[in-house]
């Protein structure tokens, strides 16, 4: 039903046939996490006996960053395998980069314990990558390497995550 409403008016505002069907594909797999659907997050809460719309919540928390992943083959159609050979290797490289630190930034973890600076910068440093254009990934991947070599100086690589239970 999605694919038949909301593609055509992807097309028509000028977005490739398959990077607009994919955007709809996709949508439709991650509503598994999503409140209210969500059904893969309700099964895993009668499994694990915990409370269904908490779970659901955790879950969309850690999945955020992928919420991003549709919207980066509007920047990147690269992405889906269109284009040269080097440039999907180094979107497909960034984008992932790119995530990564998105997801470091909602977690409040990057090798260690992330204050609220460092999660700005992995943030705008994810922005950067997931953006797509060469400066950008360039601009993007400088700030992860500084974050990163702030991290090993602050913690020395050798801080573990919490443990709950």
């Amino acid at each position: 039903v999605a694919a038949s409403v909301v593609a055509p008016g992807l097309i028509n505002i000028g977005i490739q046939p398959l990077v607009a069907h994919f955007f709809v594909f996709y949508f439709a797999v991650m509503s598994a996490i999503t409140p209210p659907v969500a059904l893969a997050s309700y099964a895993a809460a009668g499994i694990s006996g915990d409370n269904a719309m908490g779970t659901s919540v955790a879950s969309f928390k850690i999945g955020l960053a992928a919420f991003i992943v549709p919207f980066m083959f509007f920047y990147s159609p690269a992405l889906l395998m269109e284009g040269s050979g080097w440039q999907i290797l180094r979107v497909a490289v960034t984008a992932s980069i790119g995530i990564f630190m998105l997801s470091a930034a909602v977690q409040a973890w990057f090798f260690g314990p992330a204050k609220l600076l460092m999660r700005l910068g992995l943030t705008l440093g994810a922005l950067f990558l997931i953006y797509g254009g060469l400066y950008t990934d360039i601009a993007g991947l400088i700030i992860m390497v500084a974050l990163y070599m702030l991290q090993r100086g602050m913690h020395g690589g050798g801080a573990k995550p919490a443990t709950t239970g």
